[in-house]
């Protein structure tokens, strides 16, 4: 598994709304069906109505999503990060 940073917009009402989203994915085409389905249970919004402009593979110490540090958290250090913000 790894680590994707994927932005693009999506309809939120009357809006389109920006998005930066980070997944732990097989590979891209894994990781973009996976924006689908976030944006498909968490807002209820269409596949085709999603456009993810950038799909692109980041070192997971550089995500802050829960999902992402959860996965990879025996395998990489996360606490040298927080430090660094602080």
């Amino acid at each position: 598994m790894q680590a994707f940073r994927a932005t693009g917009t999506f309809p939120n009402g009357r809006i389109v709304q920006a998005f930066t989203k980070d997944v732990v994915a097989a590979d891209e085409v894994d990781a973009r069906h996976r924006i689908y389905s976030f944006f498909g249970s968490r807002h209820g919004v269409n596949r085709r109505f999603v456009n993810i402009e950038s799909v692109a593979k980041i070192d997971p110490t550089a995500s802050k999503e829960a999902a992402v540090i959860s996965a990879f958290r025996d395998t990489h250090d996360f606490s040298a990060v927080v430090d660094e913000e602080e």
